[in-house]
């Protein structure tokens, strides 16, 4: 023991810097100063480590906590940076959102019930009417208009049944802004999207109507205009009264 004590009392971490030639009083001198900066150093050094051993022990700590499937109120209680993984990471569109379609208001007329049709179909002798006369041309309009209608329903139940078949994905559950956010998006995506398809093929089918140059019964899309310059010979031209139309619309 007493040589320990010894040992901590002329405990002395730095090196004397005289030199030889110092007298032994500043050697000595320079001896104690060294054991007592020694000292100061081993105390400021305890006193940090204590220190930060304390802080360490006393700073907040992540405590984690498992909530075996929690409920909507539990889910939502929880702090921000809790982490909620789903059982399954997808669903299909139709589990969680409803699309309602409502057509024009000419599509659940009589306008297009086949007792109107029926009705004004007319049973003249049309081969000399005009090519812009409306009467041939009526029945055949509302039946164009009838199709239409029903294009468009069946094309808007297809596009609402494919679309209920999409899959949302996600791992973790989403907060409820943060998913009313993605919900939204994705209507809107679908809203926007539905018209331009269905209008596509529109113009893909009247595309290739005008490229083969299918020519309508009662001449609805073509007429015949016939030039006699001859007594004998004559001239038939084909004016195109779609693309006509469809030129002036641009």
């Amino acid at each position: 023991m007493l040589s320990l004590k010894n040992y901590f009392v002329n405990l002395n971490i730095y090196e004397s810097s005289t030199d030889s030639t110092a007298t032994d009083e500043e050697k000595e001198y320079e001896r104690r100063l060294n054991i007592i900066s020694s000292r100061i150093f081993f105390i400021v050094f305890i006193i940090v480590l204590i220190g930060l051993v304390i802080f360490i022990k006393t700073r907040n700590q992540n405590t984690f906590i498992i909530v075996e499937n929690p409920n909507e109120n539990q889910f939502i209680n929880l702090p921000s940076d809790a982490r909620c993984l789903c059982s399954r990471v997808s669903i299909s569109y139709g589990k969680f959102i409803s699309i309602q379609t409502r057509f024009h208001q000419i599509c659940s007329s009589d306008f297009i019930s086949n007792r109107w049709i029926k009705a004004i179909h007319i049973g003249l002798n049309i081969t000399y009417f005009s090519a812009y006369d409306f009467r041939p041309e009526v029945s055949a309009m509302f039946k164009s208009l009838e199709s239409f209608c029903r294009l468009s329903k069946d094309y808007a139940i297809q596009s609402i049944d494919s679309f209920n078949n999409n899959l949302f994905i996600s791992q973790e559950v989403l907060t409820e802004p943060v998913f009313q956010s993605q919900t939204n998006f994705i209507i809107d995506q679908f809203l926007l999207s539905s018209p331009i398809d269905f209008l596509t093929e529109l113009k893909l089918i009247q595309k290739m109507i005008i490229g083969n140059r299918f020519v309508s019964a009662l001449q609805t899309n073509y007429y015949h205009y016939l030039d006699a310059y001859t007594h004998i010979d004559f001239q038939i031209t084909m004016f195109n009264r779609v693309f006509s139309m469809i030129n002036r619309m641009d």
